[in-house]
């Protein structure tokens, strides 16, 4: 038997606070609490928020991974990652990733060539679930579309520049971090 009430503690836009009371048959009765951008969080968990958009672009020097450097206030500092945004209402995937690419990095979605089930950023805190969106890329990088609250810059890297990354002590984005030890270990950006 799984039951659970579940409390709306704030109110605010993007991201709000919920009590889960529950009862679990293995377990006696428990409360958790968690954030969520959903009206309905656990029932649509299922439902992706955000958009993850893994990018290459051809160079004169080779294929390059778009990685972004970007301030976090949770962290007060820059975190390294791939473009990430909100999927709008009633927007499906693509363009979702064609929107937040072009508003985060200046670049233009070419082709889309894998969009993953939803994955979960960090289930013991939220439901916040995303699409990893490999897509191929073409343009300059810009911040021309960034939302005045967004401080990005766009970095073009290569397998050296990923080993570079990975090896110093800045901070990573889990959701980027499986990828960007792929990419170093077999040595190409495929």
């Amino acid at each position: 038997m799984l039951d659970y009430e579940i409390t709306k503690l704030t109110d605010c836009t993007w991201l709000n606070l919920f009590e889960v009371r529950f009862t679990r048959k293995i377990h006696t009765d428990g409360s958790w609490l968690m954030c969520s951008r959903k009206n309905r969080p656990v029932e649509d968990a299922a439902r992706a928020d955000i958009v993850v958009i893994v990018a290459t672009v051809d160079s004169q020097e080779g294929k390059k991974l778009v990685v972004t450097k970007e301030f976090r206030v949770p962290l007060w500092d820059y975190e390294y990652g791939f473009p990430t945004g909100l999927i709008d209402e009633g927007e499906d995937v693509a363009t979702a990733a064609s929107r937040e690419l072009k508003e985060e990095t200046g670049l233009d979605l070419v082709k889309v060539n894998h969009i993953s089930r939803p994955v979960f950023s960090s289930a013991g805190l939220t439901d916040e679930s995303g699409h990893m969106v490999l897509v191929e890329a073409k343009g300059e990088a810009s911040d021309r579309w960034s939302e005045d609250t967004e401080d990005i810059e766009v970095l073009l890297l290569d397998v050296e520049g990923i080993r570079d990354l990975l090896a110093s002590k800045k901070k990573i984005a889990a959701k980027a971090w499986g990828l960007l030890y792929h990419y170093a270990a077999v040595g190409r950006i495929d």
